[in-house]
């Protein structure tokens, strides 16, 4: 005589939980059949014991386990690679950062230019201005950025791209395709002047460049513009943009939409309608090449080639 009894045969429609038993409803949430001792009702919907979350009395011994209990059903959750992993912070900090300093930096330069204005002629307080108000605006915006790494997440500088290694590396991909993406840039500019040319009025940059290619500028005025836009430019916008905010775009999205999104902001926050296009190819063109190479000597030295270019030509103009 047996001590117990035979398993039985699993019936067709099954309970998964009771395979002797024939099941009544499926799992809303899970999808497996279960039997009229397992359903759960929530809410008028039939859910299954794992996914109600009671098993007190739904057996014949309570406290015994079911004849048959499935692994338990979880839905899968890709995993986003993390791929700067010393950059934990996130896109809304960065835009806190930029906002504060481009508001303070604002204020200050509506202040300082009307100084300048009572001092000097108007083409030379234009080029003052941009000098102190890009010093102003970048001092703040990589105070708040070293900041952001260094004391609330406990980074380091190597997280925003300023290390040796791949230092070589990213000099020369910053020159491959910092010409094709200069000449990119420029056929847009074309095209975006031609439709938007008595839309649109020109930034101080702009102004600033319109000056020199127009000749009768100062070489001491030529060179603050020099420094501004081919060394003050290139190093702090590419820290903040490339190397802070980029990297919290990428831990969190691929990287097309991660380098398209890195380009509008850099183009908006220029606040120039005929340059948006270019200063997008611009952006979208340096995440390419920081995506490369993790190092911020490549974006400095296609941004540094793309102003000292239009720089050259514009004094190139000036001169003929």
């Amino acid at each position: 005589m047996h001590d117990t009894l035979p398993p039985q045969a699993p019936l067709d429609n099954a309970c998964a939980y009771h395979p002797g038993k024939q099941a009544v409803a499926r799992c809303v949430s899970c999808g497996l059949l279960v039997c009229s001792d397992c359903r759960a009702i929530r809410w008028n919907r039939n859910y299954c014991p794992s996914c109600a979350g009671e098993y007190s009395g739904w057996y014949a011994q309570p406290g015994s386990p079911p004849p048959y209990a499935p692994p338990p059903v979880t839905r899968a959750r890709k995993v986003r690679e993390v791929v700067f992993p010393g950059a934990p912070w996130g896109v809304g900090e960065a835009m806190i950062i930029f906002a504060i300093a481009f508001t303070v930096a604002s204020v200050a330069s509506l202040f300082l230019y009307g100084f300048l204005r009572t001092v000097t002629s108007t083409t030379n307080a234009v080029f003052l201005l941009l000098f102190f108000s890009s010093v102003l605006l970048y001092t703040l915006l990589l105070a708040g950025t070293f900041f952001s790494v260094r004391v609330r997440h406990g980074s380091t500088a190597t997280a925003l791209g300023l290390k040796l290694e791949g230092l070589g590396k990213g000099l020369g991909l910053g020159l491959v395709i910092g010409v094709p993406l200069f000449l990119g840039a420029m056929g847009l500019a074309y095209v975006s002047q031609q439709l938007l040319r008595d839309t649109s009025s020109p930034d101080m940059v702009s102004r600033s460049i319109d000056e020199v290619s127009s000749g009768g500028v100062s070489a001491v005025f030529v060179f603050i513009l020099f420094l501004t836009l081919v060394i003050l430019a290139p190093v702090c916008e590419e820290i903040f943009f490339r190397g802070y905010l980029y990297p919290a775009l990428r831990n969190r999205m691929d990287r097309q939409p991660a380098m398209i999104i890195n380009g509008l902001l850099f183009a908006a926050v220029h606040f120039e309608l005929i340059g948006f296009l270019p200063r997008l190819l611009l952006g979208y063109g340096l995440c390419y090449i920081y995506e490369r190479q993790h190092n911020l000597s490549g974006p400095i030295t296609g941004h540094a080639l793309y102003n000292g270019t239009i720089l050259l030509l514009s004094g190139l103009l000036g001169a003929l």
